[in-house]
């Protein structure tokens, strides 16, 4: 059997798996769902998801390193420059991504989801954007930028989940919109 086959098999299987994990997390919360329910769901047996992950917790680990991998290189296309001069770029970029995946954000962040995602979320945020953002601001205002960090991520954060939970009624560039006026105006945009 070529090696191609057994790629495809493998990922097909990896891919049932985890549909059937993020289905169950719709019913379920995470310490909940056996290793059985995924294979009977999956109808695969308990040996071959053994074969894939550890248990339950690996499965929804990998699930997450996945998203973050493709949150993180969509980062890492821009320059601290360049979210500095036009912020919104980056957000419509991971919007998309975002909506692309809106039922697994749904899920992660719900109330059956993993409670460390968001703060993975915000790690990798502060991380690859804050910080190398806040490296490039040229005033004397450095050591407020720990609070302003804070009131933007959760601020985005809650806004993106807002509008995941309504189904994504507006599209990537109006939410990103929305976000770069609240960020770049604060609340007097509002008013």
């Amino acid at each position: 059997m070529t090696s191609e086959i057994l790629d495809r098999r493998v990922r097909r299987t990896r891919a049932k798996l985890r549909q059937c994990l993020t289905q169950l997390l719709t019913q379920k919360k995470i310490q909940d769902i056996s290793v059985k329910e995924i294979s009977e769901l999956a109808d695969l047996n308990r040996g071959t998801f053994y074969l894939h992950y550890h248990d339950v917790y690996d499965l929804l680990d990998q699930i997450e390193k996945d998203l973050f991998q493709q949150f993180t290189q969509i980062i890492d296309r821009y320059s601290p420059e360049e979210v500095q001069k036009n912020p919104k770029a980056l957000l419509v970029d991971l919007l998309y991504l975002i909506r692309d995946n809106t039922d697994l954000y749904r899920i992660l962040t719900g109330p059956n989801g993993d409670i460390k995602f968001l703060a993975k979320m915000r790690e990798v945020i502060l991380t690859r954007i804050m910080h190398p953002w806040g490296k490039v601001i040229k005033n004397n205002r450095k050591q407020e930028f720990p609070y302003y960090y804070s009131f933007i991520t959760e601020g985005t954060i809650g806004m993106i989940k807002l509008w995941v939970e309504n189904g994504t009624e507006f599209s990537p560039e109006e939410i990103a919109t929305l976000i770069n006026h609240f960020v770049m105006e604060g609340a007097s945009w509002i008013s």
